[in-house]
């Protein structure tokens, strides 16, 4: 069978460490050696010589003790690339004289390599039972797989989760299995890894570590400043092996050393965008110096770094003058104490004036310049840049290493670095698919941190919502709405997906006729909530054209309140304030400064209507900036942030063509024919450019709306009426012949509905008003409205 024999040393010792070792054998030889050495003794002392046989026969106990010890307890690997020399300890314990795959899979999870890829992948018994047969030749294949596996995930042996992925892989339907898993053959190589690796850092763990001692210190001045405001980040550093997420940035790290290590300019600005890892750099930079085992230069070798927050010194400081008098003393003492490498993490409040900072830079920059103290000053990049424009002696003297945001693959491996630390802070346990979403959805909502902070952030928010002690992709799309209000299509109720299957009647509840339009758009949503569209832009991009009054924005309202839980979910900007090139930079002005912009909306309320009100006054530079917003589903901020549309619906409004709409009614055109002809005029008469309107998903024309229209929006206008007097327990009914004054005396073709609005407040709102406060109108009353008392209210 592939190799495999239950009678080689291997596998007779690997049985014998798990018979020793179970806690009644191991029990039992404690308990035996005690009593054969504590009898013997106590006969010696009788002066019995039976006594000496007793403690001989002690030695029986303790030969098993220490054979389970120091030989039994990792069996060496065989010298031959077979299955029998390259099963675990683990297996080997476990598998029998004629295994079986389904034999095999019931213990498999109790492997610790099996047990990590049932929490993190769900292949658990009854999983890999339902996939196997009792078959010992079905065993072979297998054991050859596993083989194949273990060399391509570099697994020093075949383990119970490189079983588990060779049982899957051997299936004949294994695209369907992992298909019906979310899964990729890949993900299960990519989880062998993730255990070889975190197995390795416990391994680490336990090896003894040098960094000098008590000694070390000695050789050193006083530093009572440091002590009092900054913090020694090396302390932490000296009994544990520090943080695992260093093979992300290993190169910027040994820059760090050789900069160091050599003359010149001794410092360096760690310069990257807010959760790109300045501060771990720096953090494993620490360990690494510390390690008396590494090879590195001894002029910074056990050297010591203290980390001084801008912020908390700052306000400690208070003054300029005070904060430059306490700088220059605690420069003095990192500089005498010789083993000081001074760390300004926020350095950029430094050198720069306002509110939370201050400039200081006439202290630092002969520091930067010398050379002769070590300091490292960490930045955001945006910062950065704009220092240097204001002062370029300073940032000409830095040696910068430039961090970039880390890809997906960078990402998923920090995530499963810290997963350990995660699960042993918040006692859960994460699943495969949590990381994978933390990183999806932290791409797509979190703009205020790169990657891999705002992934790293995401998956710990998802530790509240664990469900049963697992943290799962759920777990992370409960987070990600919690915090930012986003609703994720998989958490849709039944309530929900009734109304999408029926949002043309649920919008026709408040807005009559414009079927094409309304369908057009409930088609979208449709789209958008099975996930069938292109998530790379907006969920749906409409123009909508017609006269003013027709229901344009009540339909953009309507979509708020069918698909984001409420009308207010509108960014709505008028783009008649947008009408000059200068303009632009108002729409895509900072929250800080204009929370009313384009983008600061959006940041906010990422999961949103966009109303564009009046497109075509716009500026054509304006125009042109949104181009980019509807074709990608982005648009930059004055800060170069990416602000992502691509779970809004966008809508732009235009009464471009309004006559022209009603002359092509007039002439009997049905309604494709018209929007046609429409866009053509609209091109050829310069208003919209023809890569403009080419973006849009659907270019909806609304109808003018006929006295029969607005029959129903006053049944409409009286329904909502009637809804505010409920709790008056008052109520309004209005006869055909009241309906039809109303239409006639609110008729406009030109103005739509709005005239009709505003008839009815000024009769039926009146007329009840007065009702009320005269007492004529008690709770329970019903108010008919007649003719006569409309033309009287008029």
């Amino acid at each position: 069978m592939a190799g495999y024999s239950s009678f080689s040393m291997r596998a007779v010792e690997a049985r014998a460490d798990k018979i020793i070792n179970s806690t009644p054998v191991k029990l039992l030889l404690v308990v035996s050696l005690l009593a054969l050495l504590g009898f013997g003794g106590a006969l010696l002392f009788l002066h019995q010589s039976i006594g000496w046989i007793l403690i001989g026969c002690a030695a029986i106990p303790l030969e098993f003790l220490i054979w389970a010890k120091y030989e039994l307890k990792e069996v060496p690997i065989g010298r031959n690339n077979t299955i029998n020399d390259l099963l675990s300890n683990e297996c080997l314990a476990r598998l029998g004289s004629h295994p079986t795959p389904q034999s095999a899979a019931k213990w498999i999870h109790k492997t610790r390599s099996g047990n990590f890829l049932a929490v993190r992948y769900a292949i658990t018994p009854r999983m890999l039972e339902a996939i196997t047969r009792d078959m010992p030749e079905d065993m072979t294949p297998i054991f050859e797989k596993a083989l194949e596996i273990r060399e391509k995930t570099e697994s020093e042996v075949v383990s119970g989760g490189v079983l588990a992925v060779a049982i899957i892989e051997n299936h004949p339907e294994q695209e369907q299995i992992l298909k019906s898993m979310k899964l990729e053959i890949a993900d299960l190589y990519d989880g062998i890894v993730w255990f070889n690796y975190l197995s390795g850092l416990v391994k680490g763990l336990h090896q003894r570590r040098h960094t000098g001692g008590f000694a070390r210190d000695l050789m050193f001045g006083y530093r009572p400043l440091l002590q009092q405001y900054a913090i020694n980040i090396s302390r932490s550093h000296e009994n544990t092996r520090g943080n695992v997420s260093v093979s992300l940035h290993r190169e910027e790290m040994q820059q760090m050393i050789e900069t160091f290590s050599k003359g010149g300019r001794q410092n360096i600005a760690i310069i990257g965008p807010d959760g790109s890892g300045r501060s771990t750099i720096v953090d494993e930079f620490a360990s690494e110096i510390l390690n008396a085992d590494n090879k590195i230069s001894s002029r910074i070798k056990f050297r010591q770094i203290f980390k001084l927050d801008a912020s908390a010194l700052i306000s400690s400081a208070g003054e300029r003058g005070q904060m430059e008098t306490l700088m220059s003393r605690i420069i003095n003492e990192a500089f005498y104490a010789k083993n000081v490498i001074l760390w300004l993490d926020n350095a950029q409040l430094f050198f720069e004036e306002g509110t939370g900072s201050v400039d200081i830079s006439n202290v630092l920059l002969p520091v930067i310049e010398g050379g002769t103290l070590r300091i490292i000053l960490t930045m955001d990049q945006q910062k950065f840049l704009e220092i240097s424009a204001r002062k370029a002696a300073l940032t000409n003297a830095l040696n910068k290493i430039m961090i970039e945001p880390a890809n997906e693959q960078e990402t998923m491996k920090v995530m499963q670095d810290h997963v350990p630390m995660l699960e042993y802070q918040h006692n859960v346990n994460y699943t495969y698919w949590s990381l994978r979403e933390a990183y999806r959805l932290s791409e797509r909502y979190i703009h205020d941190l790169v990657m891999p902070g705002r992934a790293l952030n995401l998956l710990e928010s998802a530790a509240a919502f664990a469900d049963n002690g697992f943290v799962t992709d759920a777990s992370v799309q409960q987070a990600i709405e919690k915090t930012y209000g986003v609703k994720m299509q998989s958490t849709q109720s039944d309530d929900d997906k009734s109304r999408l299957l029926n949002m043309e009647d649920f919008i026709h509840q408040r807005l009559i006729g414009q079927d094409s339009a309304v369908r057009a758009v409930s088609d979208a949503l449709r789209r958008a909530a099975a996930g069938v569209r292109n998530e790379g832009r907006p969920i749906g991009t409409f123009l909508f054209l017609g006269p003013t009054g027709v229901g344009k924005t009540e339909l953009a309202k309507a979509i708020s309140d069918a698909y984001f839980g409420g009308e207010g979910n509108i960014a709505r900007i008028d783009l008649n304030e947008f009408v000059s090139a200068e303009d632009v930079s108002r729409l895509i002005a900072d929250g800080a400064t204009d929370e009313l912009s384009l983008t600061a909306q959006v940041m906010k309320h990422p999961f949103s209507v966009v109303l564009l009100d009046e497109i075509e006054k716009a500026h054509p530079l304006v125009l042109t900036t949104l181009l980019q917003l509807l074709d990608e589903g982005i648009l930059r901020d004055v800060k170069n942030r990416e602000v992502s549309f691509r779970d809004t619906i966008v809508v732009a409004t235009s009464n471009a063509g309004a006559n022209s709409i009603r002359d092509y009614i007039d002439q009997g055109l049905d309604m494709s024919s018209i929007k046609e002809q429409l866009t053509n005029d609209l091109i050829a008469s310069g208003e919209f450019k023809p890569e403009f309107l080419n973006r849009f998903d659907e270019i909806c024309v609304f109808q003018p709306l006929d006295k029969q229209s607005l029959l129903a929006i006053v049944d409409l206008i009286i329904a909502s009426t009637n809804k505010t007097l409920a709790p008056r327990k008052i109520s309004v009914t209005l006869g055909p012949e009241a309906k039809a004054l109303l239409v006639e005396k609110g008729y406009d073709p030109k103005l739509g509905a709005r005239p009709m609005r505003r008839i009815v407040s000024k009769t039926v709102e009146n007329i009840v008003a007065r009702a009320v406060l005269s007492g004529e109108a008690e709770s329970g009353a019903e108010i008919t409205i007649t003719p006569e008392m409309i033309l009287a209210a008029l």
